[in-house]
C-alpha cells in the first residue's frame, strides 16, 4: 500500500482502524525515505503527509523513538501492521522477497541493535514458514510418510523430508506429531531453538517457550538432544506419559506429561482444560487464541477450573464474568492493537 493511500484508509475507518493505518503509513514512509533513495518529490510528499493530521506527527515521532527503546520486548511490536506490510510484498514474490522486507524492518525497528527484531516475532515466523496457523486457528497436515502433524494456534513449522533425515523445524508455537512409516527408515526429528527431539515410533507434542522447549509423549518414546550437546548421546529419553523441558545446555523437569493445573493436549480437541489455575496464568493461555489480554493484579490469583471451548474465546470471557468477581473491558494499545482487560468487578 502506498503511504498516501494508507492515510486515506485511515480517514475512512473507525478510531482503531485509523490508528493502525497511520502506523502502517509511518512505517512505509520510514522504509521509503531511509532505504529506497527517496528523491525531492518523495520528501515533499512525506512533508505533506506529516502535516496533514496531528496523529501523523505523533505516530512518526513514536516510531522514530523506537530505535532507542531496546529494552521493550518483542511482544510489544504491532504484529498486524507488520503482517500487512509483509503481505504487500506479494505472494508471487515468494519467501525471498518477504525475507528482504523483514531484514529492512529489523533495522528499522531495532535501529541496528540486537535486543529485538521484527524478524524474531511470531508474526514474521509464520509468514516465512512452510506451514503456519493464525491466532485462533488449528491445522492438521498429512506428512509425506503418512504421519500427521497438528499445529496449535499461532504456530509455524518448516518441513523437510528430502534428505537423509526427516526434519520438522518448529519456528514458533506448538505442534502434535504422529509419526508415520518411512520406507527408508530415516530418523525423524523435531527441531526447536533449544535442540532436537527424535521420534522413536511415537505420538508427542512440542511447545516452544521463550526460554525452553516443552516435550510431552503420549505413545512410544522420544530422545532429547539439546543444542549444545554435540555428538553426545541423548540427554534423556522420554516414555509415554512423561514430559520434560529442553534447554540448549540440558534437560530439566522430567515428570508427568500433564501438569497438575492443565491438560496440555486438550487443544487438539479445541479445548482449554485447567484445574485450580491462577487467573493470570489462565488468561496467558487464553491469549494464545484470543489476542492480547491484560490481567489486573488485584484478580491475578483467583483460581479457575473447567473445560473451556476455544472456538469462541469471547464466550470464555463471558463465562469468567459469571463464575468470578471480574469484569472485562476492550481497549487499545498505543499503536492501535486491541487488548482485553480483565479487572476486579467494581
Amino acid at each position: 500500500m502506498n503511504p498516501d493511500r494508507a492515510s486515506a484508509a485511515a480517514s475512512d475507518g473507525g478510531a482503531g482502524a485509523a490508528d493502525a493505518a497511520v502506523l502502517d503509513a509511518a512505517i512505509q514512509w520510514r522504509i521509503k525515505l531511509q532505504y529506497n533513495s527517496a528523491d525531492a518529490h518523495a520528501w515533499q510528499a512525506f512533508d505533506t503527509w506529516l502535516r496533514a493530521r496531528p496523529a501523523h506527527a505523533v505516530v512518526w515521532e513514536r516510531l522514530q523513538a523506537l530505535g532507542a527503546r531496546l529494552q521493550r520486548p518483542a511482544a510489544d511490536m504491532p504484529p498486524e501492521a507488520v503482517a500487512r506490510i509483509l503481505r504487500e510484498t506479494g505472494a508471487a514474490q515468494g519467501r525471498r522477497a518477504r525475507r528482504k522486507v523483514l531484514a529492512s524492518l529489523g533495522v528499522l525497528v531495532a535501529g541496528g541493535g540486537v535486543a529485538w527484531r521484527v524478524a524474531d516475532t511470531p508474526v514474521a515466523q509464520r509468514l516465512l514458514a512452510d506451514v503456519s496457523t493464525a491466532r485462533g486457528e488449528r491445522r492438521r497436515v498429512t506428512l509425506p510418510d503418512g504421519g500427521t502433524l497438528m499445529l496449535n494456534s499461532d504456530s509455524a513449522v518448516d518441513i523437510d523430508y528430502r534428505g537423509a533425515v526427516r526434519r520438522i523445524a518448529l519456528r514458533t508455537g506448538e505442534i502434535y506429531l504422529v509419526s508415520g512409516h518411512d520406507p527408508l527408515s530415516r530418523p525423524l526429528f523435531v527441531e526447536t531453538r533449544d535442540g532436537r527431539a527424535q521420534a522413536l515410533g511415537t505420538r508427542y507434542r512440542v511447545r516452544q517457550w521463550d526460554d525452553h522447549s516443552e516435550i510431552a509423549v503420549d505413545e512410544g518414546a522420544v530422545a532429547l538432544l539439546p543444542r549444545d550437546s554435540g555428538d553426545a548421546p541423548p540427554a534423556a529419553t522420554l516414555r509415554a506419559g512423561e514430559s520434560a523441558w529442553m534447554m540448549p545446555d540440558g534437560v530439566r523437569a522430567v515428570g508427568p506429561a500433564d501438569s497438575r493445573m492443565m491438560d496440555g493436549a486438550a487443544w487438539i480437541e479445541g479445548a482449554l482444560s485447567v484445574r485450580d489455575m491462577p487467573l493470570a496464568a489462565f488468561l496467558g493461555e487464553l491469549s494464545r487464541y484470543h489476542g492480547a489480554i491484560a490481567c489486573d493484579p488485584a484478580v491475578a490469583r483467583l483460581r479457575v477450573s473447567g473445560v473451556f471451548q476455544l472456538d469462541d474465546t469471547r464466550k470464555v470471557l463471558a463465562l469468567l464474568r459469571q463464575i468470578l468477581p471480574v469484569d472485562t473491558r476492550e481497549g487499545r494499545q498505543w499503536w492501535g492493537g486491541k487488548v482485553t482487560r480483565v479487572l476486579a468487578r467494581s
